[in-house]
């Protein structure tokens, strides 16, 4: 499995190992379900986890279930479960592709919130959106489904398009019912000057 995330890391603080200790409850193995009766969003690569619990508290007739293989991020988010105990949040640590590949229920929308574009040729196999991923997730997806993707790399919003144009399992629509808050990769973009792309797709 080719890696689509980088090796950014940032130092742990003894808070975040703390946490990262824990057994929550709201962790999941592989292959493990979430127990709700809520629409299962699943949230890829959450970042720092901040504007991420916003959006957790603001769409509470949602479960979520966010992977991110940073622990520093990850180490937040759960923080933020222990100290609000949130009913639909659930967290995995790792590899969004090896999590789904081990799943066996359906969920009804995936978000991915500013993947790492890969900007240079020869990481092009590292982006996480490609006509294999796409064909992947129509599989696991629930009828109807939805994807959303938010990007403020050109090079990226560029692959992506050409990613778009040449399949038909999803259509492109405007309605994506969860919302979210401006996260901290998207206000770098903003103050960049970066033009934002958001792309909603669904299952058909």
């Amino acid at each position: 499995m080719i890696k689509t995330f980088s090796s950014r890391a940032g130092r742990l603080s003894p808070t975040n190992k703390d946490f990262l200790n824990i057994e929550s409850e709201c962790l999941l193995k592989l292959g493990q379900q979430p127990e709700t009766s809520k629409p299962i969003v699943i949230d890829i690569g959450f970042g720092d986890a901040q504007s991420f619990s916003k959006d957790v508290v603001a769409n509470n007739g949602f479960c979520f279930i966010g992977i991110e293989p940073y622990k520093k991020g990850f180490a937040r988010a759960i923080e933020f479960y222990e100290c609000n105990k949130p009913d639909n949040l659930y967290l995995h640590n790792g590899d969004a592709r090896e999590y789904l590949e081990s799943i066996s229920f359906e969920f009804s929308f995936v978000r991915i919130h500013f993947p790492d574009p890969w900007p240079k040729k020869r990481h092009v196999k590292r982006r996480l959106i490609n006509h294999e991923f796409l064909k992947f997730i129509h599989t696991k997806i629930a009828p109807k489904g939805k994807l959303e993707i938010i990007t403020d790399s050109e090079v990226y919003q560029n692959h992506i398009k050409e990613i778009l144009d040449k399949q038909s399992l999803f259509e492109a629509i405007d309605e994506f019912e969860i919302t979210y808050e401006i996260s901290t990769f998207h206000k770098k973009g903003l103050d960049k000057k970066h033009a934002i792309e958001r792309y909603v797709l669904l299952k058909n």
